[in-house]
């Protein structure tokens, strides 16, 4: 393994090589970090072409102090317990950048399940996993859907130029959070099988990779929406939301092409609008809205 010697935050990382079914890239470990999305583009503020491989470069860490969520939230993960990886992609699709998210959702889903299944020998249904809007995974556990990931993707422009996406992926794999007064939950404390956070990598580094391909082609960003919404949690379902502090009973219908949620509510003196961004509306839950 080759050491590569980087002076951002402090920090040094090791390099190595990691084998995707689209070809090899660089894979930079760092035993802990604040985040590894500002890691990333750190390194491409400093060198906007490293690395020169086309499936960009992933970035690693076994403790992660400040992740982050979106709308400024913080994403919590237990040292050497919980999976913290962000991949770097220099050439992103022609696609609107809310197709490109969705298509992070969808590949985050599909690693942990090909993970599940190749290391501990679960294979979990299909309808166990669901992708909510706008870019968390959810796993059915206990009678109820609840957190096992969240994905963030931010992009890097030179002036009006989008360049490379920073997609940072965490996955809740050993860490003890059902007891937590919000709706997440491990890998382990789902199915009682220790996975380790590594074995998430590749699956859902691959998948990644899938995706971009498809995107490439014509009619790609159009079969991203429509499996985005095929696999939407609360899709159809009648339940709670919370709309400039009011709570109204509605229903999702989908997820259109510009990321914004189609709604229809139950008939009130002051309904919300149908449409909704996702930062205009929160999901309740027994616990929380969020």
């Amino acid at each position: 393994m080759s050491k590569l010697l980087l002076l951002i935050d402090k920090m040094i990382h090791n390099e190595s090589e990691i084998e995707s079914r689209h070809g090899r890239l660089k894979r930079l470990y760092l035993s802990e970090v604040d985040s590894t999305n500002d890691y990333a583009m750190k390194i491409l503020r400093k060198n906007p072409l490293f690395p020169s491989s086309a499936n960009g470069f992933l970035v690693t860490t076994s403790e992660q102090k400040k992740g982050k969520g979106q709308r400024g939230n913080i994403w919590s993960s237990a040292p050497d317990l919980d999976l913290a990886m962000t991949w770097v992609v220099q050439k992103p699709p022609k696609v609107a950048v809310i197709v490109f998210n969705m298509a992070a959702a969808l590949a985050t889903r599909k690693g942990i399940r090909q993970a599940v299944k190749e290391s501990i020998g679960v294979d979990l249904p299909s309808v166990s996993l669901a992708v909510k809007w706008p870019n968390d995974v959810m796993i059915w556990a206990n009678g109820s859907y609840r957190k096992i990931a969240g994905i963030l993707v931010e992009n890097h422009w030179r002036g009006e130029t989008w360049t490379a996406s920073i997609v940072g992926i965490g996955v809740n794999v050993k860490s003890r959070r059902i007891a937590l007064g919000y709706n997440a939950v491990s890998i382990y404390e789902v199915l009682s099988e220790d996975l380790e956070p590594q074995r998430l990598e590749l699956p859902i580094l691959d998948h990644l990779l899938d995706y971009i391909e498809i995107l490439k082609k014509e009619g790609g960003a159009e079969r991203i929406i429509e499996e985005f919404n095929a696999e939407l949690f609360g899709h159809g379902e009648l339940r709670e939301y919370e709309v400039d502090g009011e709570k109204y009973m509605g229903t999702l219908n989908k997820i259109d092409e510009e990321g914004i949620g189609v709604f229809e509510w139950e008939t009130s003196n002051n309904t919300p609008p149908s449409r909704l961004h996702s930062s205009e509306v929160k999901w309740v839950f027994s616990l929380h809205t969020h």
